[in-house]
């Protein structure tokens, strides 16, 4: 949920320059209540069907609950093109990204705070 304010801020902007991205975000599990999905955040009666959507984390370890929120969206309908993240900790994301044919794209890395 760290990176939910970091869309959020990216979509307001992209609105603002006058080239909106829509943002939503993919939960780790369904809830019993509300839409009952795992996706969350659409207009009403909108699909990520056919979209092409980049992923955006804020810190990336694994890249596992990244690689759930693709099969999610792919389950969707949904193309993910790639995954960006503010901070790569260097322990398998970009391994994990390349063997699911996903593009994988750190801002930084730990390393970048040694």
């Amino acid at each position: 949920m760290g990176a939910v304010p970091i869309a959020t801020a990216v979509a307001a902007m992209s609105f603002a320059a006058g080239h909106p991205l829509p943002a939503f975000f993919v939960r780790k599990q369904t809830k019993e209540h509300g839409t009952q999905s795992l996706i969350e955040g659409l207009v009403k009666g909108e699909t990520i069907r056919g979209k092409r959507v980049i992923i955006l984390e804020d810190v990336t370890t694994t890249g596992g609950s990244s690689l759930k929120a693709i099969e999610a969206i792919k389950s969707e309908g949904g193309s993910v093109v790639r995954v960006i993240t503010l901070v790569d900790r260097l322990e398998g994301a970009a391994e994990s990204f390349a063997a699911a044919g996903v593009r994988f794209d750190p801002l930084l890395t730990v390393a970048d705070f040694r």
